[in-house]
Formats: C-alpha cells, sequence, structure tokens
C-alpha cells in the first residue's frame, strides 16, 4: 500500500450554536466533487456537492451537516476554502456606475455572520402560533426562484417547523405540499407579515467585494456563497 499523506486538521464553529468544531482542509477528492458540480451549472447539484465537502472535512460525524441551517454550511465551507487554497477569490462584479462588469477581490477572511437573537414563535392568536425554523441547504433546494413572490412563499413553507393549537402540535412536515400550500394560502395579511420579518432576517455571509476603477476604490457587500462559488 502507497503510504496516504498525513492531513493537519483546524479549529472552527458552527454559528448557530456557537459550538466549536474540528475539520482537515479538502483533498483531491472534495476537489473533484466541487468541479464537478460547477461544471454542471445545476443549482441542486452544487448545493448537494457543498453539504457532502463539509461532511466529509468534518472531524467529528456526530454534526449531521444535512439538519444544520443553510449558513452554518455557508460559513463552514468558506473556513475549508480558506484552510484549503487560500482566502482570497478574483470575481466578475457589476460596476453600476459604469454600466460594466469588472475584476473585484474578496478576502474571505473579511467575511461577517450574525445570528439574531430573535423569537422564532410566530403567535397568530390567542389558541394557534407558528414555530419557524432556519432552512437547510435542502429546503432552499426546493424553494421556487423563477419570482420573488414564489420564492417568499417556497421559503415561508420551509421554513414552518410546526403548528400549534391550542393544545396539539401539527408537525408541518407530515402534510402534503398541497397541504402546506392551503394553510399558508389561508393566513390573513397580519399574520402573513408577522411572518415576514422572519425571512427578510435569515442570516447569511457577507463578505466585501472591493475593486478600483480609474483610480477610485469601490467596495460593495456580497451575500451568500453563490456568489464566489
Amino acid at each position: 500500500m502507497l503510504p496516504l499523506m498525513q492531513t493537519p486538521t483546524f479549529s472552527t464553529y458552527i454559528p448557530s450554536i456557537n459550538q466549536e468544531v474540528l475539520m482537515r482542509p479538502f483533498l483531491v477528492k472534495e476537489e473533484k466533487i466541487l468541479l464537478l458540480a460547477k461544471q454542471s451549472n445545476d443549482k441542486d447539484q452544487i448545493l448537494l456537492s457543498i453539504q457532502q465537502v463539509v461532511q466529509n472535512c468534518l472531524i467529528d460525524q456526530e454534526y449531521d451537516i444535512g439538519k444544520l441551517p443553510f449558513f452554518d454550511v455557508e460559513y463552514l465551507f468558506i473556513q475549508l476554502r480558506i484552510n484549503s487554497i487560500g482566502d482570497d477569490i478574483k470575481i466578475k462584479i457589476r460596476d453600476e456606475d459604469i454600466d460594466e462588469d469588472v475584476e473585484a477581490t474578496i478576502s474571505l477572511n473579511d467575511l461577517d455572520i450574525s445570528v439574531p437573537e430573535e423569537d422564532n414563535e410566530v403567535v397568530l392568536n390567542s389558541s394557534t402560533s407558528m414555530i419557524l425554523k432556519y432552512p437547510t441547504l435542502k429546503d432552499l433546494s426546493k424553494v421556487d426562484t423563477s419570482n420573488e413572490v414564489s420564492s417568499f412563499f417556497s421559503l415561508l413553507k420551509s421554513c414552518i417547523l410546526t403548528v400549534v393549537h391550542n393544545d396539539t402540535i401539527y408537525e408541518f412536515d407530515n402534510y402534503s405540499e398541497e397541504e402546506k400550500d392551503e394553510y399558508i394560502e389561508s393566513l390573513s395579511m397580519d399574520y402573513l407579515n408577522k411572518c415576514r420579518g422572519f425571512i427578510t432576517n435569515l442570516p447569511s455571509v457577507q463578505i466585501p467585494a472591493k475593486w478600483t476603477v480609474k483610480g477610485k476604490k469601490k467596495e460593495k457587500m456580497i451575500k451568500g456563497m453563490n456568489s464566489f462559488f
């Protein structure tokens, strides 16, 4: 048997629970997974490959990456990228002032993520409430992104964990897509707006992209790892 290379480890943390974890940099086998996903240009395959790579590189396998909120996986994936390849990335970004695509630099070490201490219970009335959750990558893959309205309702559907009515708890995932749609469409606008704040403020990694045009330094905050995958 050929001697295998020893792989170093590094420490990072899971933002949603502020829990420290050990990881290893990704290897050639993980790089192949990512390259094939990128070449496919398929959103679902890209999300699945990111989840698989993060799971592979997690030393402590007690954590199921598939059950973590999507922004945890974003953060862990970026830490993998920093420790596997480096922290600087060149991307194309639209400069609105000159209406052209320009090359910008991102330093992944500048990433920022904050998890708000937000109540995930939406009280609808004295007898009914909803418990919301942060979506996973799998949840996001199901979101209809064809337009802004469809995206919001698809995302809301994936964020409802339970409906509590009097003393009965209804697990939302136990119902068909049609039943879920019917329930959401039965909500009043007042109830819907109570959910909107949670959806609007979903955490995500944010990183400044920097570039220079005609001697003028510019910067734009980009959100989500899809901007530089």
